[in-house]
C-alpha cells in the first residue's frame, strides 16, 4: 500500500471518528437540550390547563361564596321556603347552565334543599329533587361546625369528576353559620372543549381511578403517583404525549390529563443536528483535500521521486544517477544524504568485488596448490626413482667393455679369437644388454607416471584458470579406471612400509561422459585423506573399501570407506567447511574444494562417522546420464 493511500485511509478515519463523536455530542448535549426544551412547554401547557381548571374552580368558588353570603339563602337555610328557590335559586344557579348540583343543607348537614340537573340531557338538562337526607358529619364538602370554612376542588361521583364548592352560609351580615352550601359542576366533555380552546391545548381528562383508563395512561399511573411532574412518553418522532395528575379535594390524584402535542422542537434539534453532522464531515473532507494537496506537493511527490530514484538505481545497478535536490528541509537533507550514501556505497562495492576478487584469487590458488601437492607427491617419487635409476645403470660397465675394446678396434676378430678377455665378451655384453633393456623398461615406466601427474598438474591448472569462465570439458571415460588411478597417485606417496588393505566393490558401468578432472580432483582427496586416516589410527588391519554402484538410471554413488581416526559429531557439519581440519599438518583445502566440485557437476559429497576412532565414510554421488550397469566384479 502506498503512503498516499495510507495517509488518506488515516485522516478519513480520523474526520469520521471525529464526526461520529460531534455526533455523539451533538445528540447527547445539543438533541437533549432541545428534547429539555421541548418538555418545559409541554409542560407548560399542561399547567395552563391546570391553571384554567382551577380559574373554573375559583369562578365556581365565587358564586358560591356570594350566594352564601346573601340574606335570602340565609333565611331559606332556616325556614326552607320553596317559593323563594324555586323564584330565586333555580333561575340564578341553573339557567346559565354552568351549575350542575345545588345542595343547602342545614347546621346538622341536612339537606333542606337540593337540585341537580341531569347533563346526559345536553342542552334541556332536567332538575331533579333529592330528597331530605343528612350528609355525614366526616363528609369532605362539609366543614366542621366549630370552624367553618370554604372547601373547593374536585370531588368524584358515580357520574364522573365534578368541581365543586361548599360555603357556610353566614348571610351579609357575617352571623352564626345556618348551613352549608354547596354548587358544583360536571367535568364534562362541554367544559373539556371550552377550556382546550382557552388554552390552545389538546388534551384529555380520565377519572385517575376509571376502569376504562387507557393502557397507554394507565403505565403511567405508577410515575404519576410518586411524583408531582408529568410524565412523558414519545409516540413517534412528530409526537409526544405528556401526562400529569390533578388532585381532589382530598388532595390524593384524582384525575389523568393527558396533553398530544406536536414534536416541533425537537424536529429542529434533529435538523439542526442533521445539518452539525453534514457540516462536520464537510469541514473535515475539505480540511482532509486541503491538507492532502500540501502534503502531495510538499511531502508525497519528494518521498515519491526518491523512492523511484531508488528503486531505479536498484534495477539498474547506476550507481552515478543523482537526485541533486536543492531543498533545504528535512525532505532535502534525506536526498543530499541519499546520494552522498549512493557514492560511498559504490566505492565500497567496488572495495568490496576487488576484495572478493582477492579472496577467491586466493582460495583458488590454495585449491590448485592443495590438489598439486597431492600429485606432486607422485611426481616426487617417480622421479626420484628414475633419478635412482639412472644413477645405479650399466652403462659404467659398458664403458669398461668399451675402453678395452678400443685399443683393439682394428683386429676385433684377433682379439676375440687369441685374448682370453675376448671369450668372455659376448656373454658379457649379452649380459649389459638385458640389464640396460630391464633399467630402459623401468624408468620408462617411472617417466610414464611421471608424465601422468604432469598432466594432470597442467589440466588442474588449466580448470581453475578457466573455472570463472566456462565449465569443465566432459570426456567419455571409465569411472572405475578413475579410481584405480587415484589409487595409484596416492599409493605412491604412501610412507615406507604402510600397509594399507583396499577392498574393491567396483560395478562395471559403461564410459559416461564426466569432467575428468576433477572427478579424478575428489577421489584423490577423498582416498588420500582415508589413507592418512588409518596411518594415524594406526588400525590393524588398515583397511580401506571402495565402492562403485549405480543408485538410478542417472546417478551413481562412489562411496570411500575407512577404519581410522574417525570424525566427531560436532566436527560433521563443519568437515566441507573451508580451512576446517582436525589434522597437525592440514590446511582444510581438501574436502572443501571436493565439495564444491561436486556441486558444480550437479552431484554432492556427503560424510558419516560413529565417532572417534570408528572410521568414516564419505558418498559422491554424481549424475551420469550415460551410466549403465554391465556386471559386476569384487
Amino acid at each position: 500500500m502506498s503512503l498516499r493511500s495510507k495517509i488518506v485511509i488515516i485522516l478519513s478515519a480520523v474526520v469520521l471518528l471525529y464526526a461520529g463523536f460531534d455526533h455523539v455530542m451533538q445528540r447527547t448535549l445539543v438533541y437533549d437540550n432541545f428534547v429539555a426544551l421541548e418538555r418545559a412547554g409541554a409542560e407548560k401547557d399542561l399547567q395552563r390547563v391546570v391553571h384554567a381548571l382551577q380559574g373554573e374552580i375559583e369562578h365556581l368558588d365565587r358564586d358560591c361564596a356570594a350566594w352564601a353570603a346573601s340574606d335570602g339563602v340565609y333565611r331559606f337555610a332556616a325556614d326552607g321556603d320553596e317559593e323563594y328557590a324555586r323564584k330565586t335559586l333555580v333561575p340564578q344557579t341553573f339557567d346559565g347552565k354552568t351549575i350542575h348540583l345545588l345542595y343547602v343543607c342545614d347546621s346538622k348537614g341536612k339537606v333542606v334543599w337540593g337540585r341537580i340537573a341531569d347533563v346526559e340531557l345536553g342542552e334541556d338538562p332536567h332538575l331533579q329533587a333529592f330528597p331530605e337526607v343528612a350528609l355525614a358529619a366526616s363528609h369532605p364538602l362539609l366543614s366542621a361546625p366549630s370552624d367553618p370554612r370554604p372547601i373547593s376542588g374536585v370531588f368524584r361521583t358515580e357520574r364522573g369528576p365534578m368541581l365543586v364548592s361548599s360555603q357556610p352560609i353566614v348571610g351579609g351580615q357575617g352571623g352564626t353559620a345556618r348551613g352549608t352550601l354547596i354548587v358544583g359542576r360536571m367535568l364534562d366533555a362541554t367544559l373539556v372543549r371550552e377550556l382546550s380552546v382557552r388554552t390552545e391545548v389538546s388534551f384529555e381528562l380520565w377519572d385517575f381511578e376509571a376502569y376504562n383508563l387507557p393502557e397507554e395512561a394507565r403505565s403511567a399511573l405508577g410515575e404519576l403517583s410518586a411524583s408531582a411532574r408529568p410524565v412523558f412518553r414519545e409516540v413517534d418522532d412528530e409526537h409526544l404525549v405528556a401526562y400529569v395528575a390533578y388532585p381532589d379535594i382530598r388532595k390524593t390524584p384524582a384525575l389523568v390529563l393527558r396533553g398530544a402535542l406536536d414534536r416541533g422542537v425537537t424536529a429542529r434539534g434533529n435538523s439542526a443536528v442533521r445539518y452539525a453532522m453534514f457540516s462536520t464531515v464537510a469541514a473535515g473532507l475539505l480540511f482532509m483535500l486541503v491538507l492532502l494537496t500540501l502534503l502531495q506537493r510538499t511531502v508525497l511527490a519528494p518521498i515519491a521521486l526518491l523512492t523511484q530514484h531508488a528503486v531505479g538505481i536498484g534495477r539498474s545497478e547506476d550507481f552515478t544517477r543523482r537526485i541533486e535536490s536543492e531543498r533545504d528541509d528535512e525532505i532535502g537533507i534525506l536526498a543530499r544524504e541519499f546520494d552522498g550514501m549512493i557514492v560511498k556505497l559504490a566505492q565500497s562495492r567496488a572495495d568490496l568485488v576487488k576484495a572478493a576478487r582477492a579472496a577467491g584469487m586466493s582460495e583458488i590458488a590454495t585449491g590448485v596448490l592443495h590438489n598439486v601437492g597431492n600429485v606432486l607427491n607422485s611426481v616426487n617419487v617417480s622421479a626420484t626413482l628414475v633419478a635412482e635409476r639412472a644413477r645405479g645403470s650399466s652403462t659404467a660397465d659398458l664403458r669398461q667393455v668399451m675402453d678395452a675394446l678400443r685399443p683393439e678396434a682394428d683386429d676385433l676378430a684377433a682379439f676375440i679369437a687369441r685374448d682370453p678377455r675376448g671369450k668372455h665378451l659376448y656373454p658379457l655384453l649379452d649380459s649389459l644388454s638385458e640389464q640396460l633393456a630391464s633399467e630402459q623398461e623401468t624408468i620408462l615406466c617411472e617417466v610414464r607416471s611421471l608424465c601422468d601427474g604432469i598432466q594432470h598438474i597442467k589440466e588442474l591448472v588449466q580448470a581453475q584458470q578457466g573455472h570463472a569462465g566456462r565449465a569443465g570439458v566432459r570426456e567419455l571415460v571409465s569411472l572405475g579406471e578413475q579410481i584405480e588411478a587415484a589409487l595409484a597417485i596416492t599409493g605412491q606417496a604412501m610412507p615406507a612400509g604402510a600397509k594399507i588393505e583396499i577392498q574393491r566393490e567396483i560395478e562395471e558401468l559403461a564410459p559416461a561422459a564426466v569432467d575428468r578432472h576433477r572427478v579424478m580432483e575428489v577421489l584423490v582427496n577423498l582416498i588420500q585423506n582415508a589413507r592418512q586416516s588409518v596411518i594415524e589410527a594406526e588400525a590393524r588391519p588398515a583397511r580401506i573399501w571402495l565402492r562403485l554402484e549405480r543408485v538410478s538410471t542417472d546417478r551413481v554413488r562412489i562411496e570411500v570407506r575407512d577404519n581410522g581416526v574417525g570424525i566427531r559429531p560436532e566436527n560433521l557439519a563443519r568437515v566441507f567447511t573451508h580451512g576446517f581440519t582436525t589434522k597437525k599438518t592440514g590446511h582444510g583445502f581438501g574436502l572443501h574444494a571436493s565439495a564444491n566440485a561436486a556441486t558444480e557437476m550437479g552431484g554432492k559429497l556427503t560424510a558419516h562417522s560413529d565417532g572417534p576412532g570408528r572410521g568414516a565414510t564419505f558418498v559422491f554421488e554424481l549424475p551420469l546420464a550415460a551410466a549403465t550397469a554391465v556386471g559386476a566384479r569384487t
